[in-house]
């Protein structure tokens, strides 16, 4: 008896699913890139006590640069300002937290300022942030 070889078939791989996940890969990056909040860039001080906020999610960023400029998300804002920002913030949320993102450079008179401002509109709870030393 003759076994007949069978002739081998050329085994061809679908690229259709896997060109489908990079694409989805892609969208989900560039999506979540611009999801990312990004900071002023400042200089945070060390401070020997400092404790380091484990959770900052919620929190209302305020940064001051070297230069004293004021800024909320990245906005450039006056102390006025602030206060109308802060203002439909408390409404919503009785118990905001701030965080004030000060350049080591920034003299207290500047950040005195702007605790007496957050004060005046009832934002109380307020964090300076700074590197642990």
């Amino acid at each position: 008896m003759k076994l007949r070889k069978k002739e081998s078939e050329d085994i061809a791989v679908d690229m259709s699913p896997m060109i489908d996940m990079v694409f989805l890969l892609l969208i989900f990056f560039i999506v979540a890139s611009a999801v990312i909040d990004e900071k002023k860039p400042v200089e945070i001080p060390d401070a020997v006590y400092a404790k380091v906020a484990e959770d900052e999610t919620g929190r209302f960023p305020i940064t001051v640069t070297s230069e004293g400029g004021l800024f909320v998300r990245n906005e450039p804002v006056s102390l006025d300002e602030l206060k109308a920002l802060l203002e439909p913030e408390l409404e919503l949320d009785s118990e905001l937290k701030v965080v004030l993102r000060s350049d080591g450079r920034v003299t207290y008179k500047v950040n005195e300022k702007i605790m007496t401002a957050c004060a005046e509109v009832g934002a109380n709870d307020l964090i300076f942030a700074a590197f642990e030393h």
